[in-house]
């Protein structure tokens, strides 16, 4: 029996209906997807560049402020003033980042709002959280990237750069000596040169002393050389001094050395070794300084423990590495969090002036860090300090939610 008349014009229409459906989905797609990168493009663009702007002026502040110094003093070389400022960038990007993409995004997003790009989006079926997705997968791979930097890169690059700043550590001991000027950098020694080429040093002055500060020997020579020799099984390194055309005088020592003359010798090559001073005598590192295994071993032993301590005192002291881990954890975070509340509060403001915008996000910004900071100070451990660092971003997130579903109304 053949099928009704009916049946066979309805398969036409049906497999028209299911190629038309299939036909707008790809468009539907295709339309979604370049909205995402129209999205994503913008607000990369406008949060880098604020980012690239914050980075600049904290690493341009402690530039001026430190290094300018000593490179014109002719203590740190061009060289190593280049890779001073290079270690300073892994320092503040934790701080810059949060706020150039708060920033970045309160203009991108202000300015797609302010031209109806947002309501053409919304329009379309679009919702405000499916049209701000490919910016929150952005700050989501960013705030990963910046726990990276906070737990390993920036305690690295900042031991680095103390080290090098006070020369103690450099592979050129002799930065530490400006010319002109008296040198106290290394125990017992007290050096003073009138030029410095790399590590010649000319017109050479170095004077020695005892336990109890007194001159035991001075030394005047033309011109000398400074190398570093590397300390072994848990030694000190040593400093060794080649002097050429050199002059010394030994002062007597022991109680009636004020009676006695001195001893006049003249050289024409003499050496002098004497051991560096530790890192941490010449600037003690600090806590945020300190990588991911630094801190879980401080967590068991404790931070700078004082002698004789009470269990309160050691308590806190075991305490102070687990909350700055979730300090660095924290701060990593806020790069998600102030982006989500940034995105909901552009189309809340709607501005297109980039001023308005960068009043907002620094108003924002400051807020944050105010609350931050509060958490910082908490030390007893009655109160948790290691969670009270998290509270800024939980105040921060339900903002942001709070925000979300008022914008996504409209």
């Amino acid at each position: 029996m053949g099928s009704h008349p009916s049946a066979l014009l309805r398969r036409p229409r049906t497999a028209l209906r299911v190629s038309a459906r299939a036909v707008y989905d790809r468009w539907v797609g295709c339309v979604v997807r370049i909205l995402d990168r129209f999205v994503l493009r913008e607000t990369a663009t406008s949060a880098f560049t604020a980012t690239g702007g914050c980075v600049f002026v904290m690493v341009a502040g402690n530039a001026v402020r430190q290094i300018a110094g000593e490179f014109a003093a002719g203590r740190v070389s061009a060289g190593e003033a280049i890779e001073l400022v290079a270690l300073l960038i892994p320092g503040v990007i934790p701080y810059a980042l949060p706020l150039g993409m708060l920033a970045g995004i309160l203009v991108a997003f202000g300015r797609m709002g302010a031209q109806q790009e947002l309501t053409a989006m919304k329009s379309g079926g679009i919702s405000l959280l499916r049209i701000a997705a490919p910016t929150l997968i952005l700050s989501g791979v960013l705030a990963l990237t910046c726990c990276w930097i906070n737990l390993e890169v920036a305690p690295r690059a900042n031991s680095t750069y103390r080290a090098l700043l006070s020369g103690v550590a450099s592979d050129n001991p002799a930065s530490v000596i400006i010319p002109g000027e008296f040198c106290r950098s290394f125990p017992g020694v007290v050096l003073r040169a009138s030029k410095r080429d790399d590590d010649v040093l000319t017109d050479l002055w170095v004077w020695q002393l005892d336990e109890t500060g007194r001159l035991t020997q001075s030394t005047q020579a033309m011109t000398a050389k400074i190398t570093r020799i590397p300390g072994t099984d848990g030694e000190p390194d040593l400093i060794k001094i080649v002097t050429k055309g050199a002059h010394i005088e030994r002062l007597p020592v022991g109680e009636n050395q004020h009676g006695k003359p001195s001893t006049f010798i003249s050289m024409a090559e003499a050496d002098f070794k004497f051991p560096v001073a530790r890192t941490e005598s010449v600037g003690k590192r600090k806590l945020r300084w300190l990588t991911t295994s630094e801190l879980l071993e401080a967590m068991e032993t404790g931070w700078q423990v004082p002698q004789n301590a009470k269990p309160e005192e050691v308590a806190i002291a075991k305490l102070e590495p687990l909350k700055q881990i979730n300090a660095h954890l924290a701060s990593a975070l806020s790069v998600l969090t102030l982006s989500a509340l940034a995105i909901p509060l552009a189309v809340r403001v709607g501005r297109q002036e980039t001023f308005i915008n960068a009043t907002v996000a620094l108003g924002v910004a400051l807020s944050f860090y105010v609350l931050s900071a509060m958490a910082a100070w908490a030390k007893s451990p009655s109160v948790h300090p290691e969670i009270l660092v998290w509270l800024p971003n939980l105040c921060v997130a339900i903002l942001a939610m709070i925000l979300f579903r008022r914008a996504s109304r409209h």
